[in-house]
């Protein structure tokens, strides 16, 4: 844990002072919002709002996690790699991009709530299932930007790698939304949110054996 909090701290201190990305990611949020609304959206039933909600979100995380690993290539590879090791770091890596995810996914939110207003009818629930949303595209985006690193930045393959475990979990957690816009009795979901808990444990027990192998050089 002592290695774990500076590593965090370093993480969005880096992102602090990376102005341009911040404004090109909040410009692109607004933007995309403000494009829906004024293509219809704010006529949209649940299930289309809950879908174009996930729509943004999904591409904003995802441009998000392409630059994961940006500043641990080159010389910076090395020195983590001899001062703290890829436990520490993948396990620092996992925590930053889930809680920049969440703070990206509830931003949208609001802001689909301010031009569609606000039909969640269990907003407990809905808040739940975007922070396990984010959660599960964290560890799947962390790790396969890592083997994209590691493979000299190959997009593609981290591409193909993510998709077919990405699917999965924007499944589950589009139908727990649905449910709560719906106002779904909270154990009437209980399935669906112990699925998609199980789902981002298993995928991040497996980024976390398989990251000390990537970390070789």
């Amino acid at each position: 844990m002592s290695k774990i909090r500076p590593l965090i701290t370093r993480f969005f201190q880096q992102e602090l002072r990376n102005s341009n990305a911040l404004f090109s990611l909040g410009l692109y949020l607004l933007g995309i919002t403000y494009l829906i609304y004024l293509l219809g959206g704010n006529n949209a039933a649940d299930s289309t709002w809950n879908t174009l909600l996930w729509v943004v979100v999904f591409f904003g995380t995802v441009s998000q996690a392409s630059r994961s690993f940006d500043f641990e290539s080159g010389d910076y590879f090395f020195y983590f790699q001899t001062l703290i090791g890829p436990g520490p770091t993948i396990i620092a890596k996992l925590v930053f991009n889930a809680t920049y995810m969440s703070v990206l996914s509830f931003l949208t939110w609001g802001l689909f709530s301010v031009f569609y207003g606000n039909t969640v009818f269990s907003p407990l629930l809905f808040a739940a299932g975007l922070l396990l949303g984010c959660m599960g595209f964290s560890v799947v985006l962390t790790l396969t930007n890592g083997i994209a690193q590691r493979t000299n930045g190959n997009a593609t393959l981290s591409t193909v790698l993510a998709i077919p475990l990405l699917f999965p979990i924007l499944k589950l957690t589009s139908a727990l939304n649905v449910q709560a816009m719906v106002g779904v009795p909270f154990i009437d979901v209980l399935d669906l949110l112990g699925a998609l808990a199980a789902l981002d444990i298993a995928i991040g027990l497996l980024a976390y054996l398989l990251f000390p192998y990537l970390w070789q050089d």
